[in-house]
């Protein structure tokens, strides 16, 4: 009779552990697909995040080659129009560098070593970044990705040329850095890309 009772016990023991551990495991299951979706949701949101910083390059792009008379814009000292690239980075067009207002074909010239894209005011202060425009905005990003525009100074217009000749204009041709900050879904998601442009026309 005291035989029989302890049986029952030690199946009711045994029945509770298993039951315990199959909750466990339960638990487990449910936490690793928890987990498993929270790493496809951000990437996800980090993909998106990444196409709206490329978005955002693109248009940088096209905006200096359509908008950027490096003449004018860069040796008239009353310059005051919307392409006036300053250290003030006035409507993201940046120069931080030293510019030498002189009537040689090239002018000489100095990029310096400013890191804009590092300076929180950039992206924050409306007015010293461009914004994506509403068209080439991607569907589902929490805002218009933005960007600025650095111009470099000079390259030789033609990369096989080693030793372009300083006194001819045309051999040369203005160099840029664009840099764009983009959210995904949220922004908690934040991509910053850059690309270096050299206008050739």
């Amino acid at each position: 009779m005291s035989s029989a009772h302890l049986q029952r016990g030690s199946v009711l023991i045994v029945s509770l552990i298993f039951l315990l551990l199959l909750t466990l495991v339960g638990i487990s299951g449910m936490n690793m697909t928890s987990l498993e979706e929270k790493m496809t949701g951000n990437f996800r949101d980090h993909d998106l995040a990444f196409q709206a910083a490329e978005a955002a390059l693109i248009e940088g792009e096209q905006y200096v080659e359509e908008n950027f008379d490096i003449r004018f814009a860069l040796t008239n000292p009353a310059c005051t129009g919307a392409n006036c690239y300053t250290a003030s980075c006035t409507n993201g067009l940046c120069f931080y560098g030293t510019f030498e207002n002189s009537s040689t074909p090239v002018p000489d010239c100095n990029a310096g070593t400013t890191k804009e894209w590092e300076d929180n005011a950039i992206w924050t202060n409306a007015t010293k970044h461009r914004v994506v425009a509403s068209g080439n905005q991607l569907e589902g990003t929490v805002e218009n990705a933005r960007f600025i525009i650095e111009f470099r100074c000079f390259v030789p217009r033609d990369s096989q040329n080693a030793s372009p000749d300083p006194d001819v204009f045309a051999q040369w041709t203005p160099a840029f850095r664009i840099t764009a900050l983009a959210s995904g879904a949220s922004t908690d998601s934040q991509v910053m890309l850059q690309s270096t442009y050299k206008l050739v026309q």
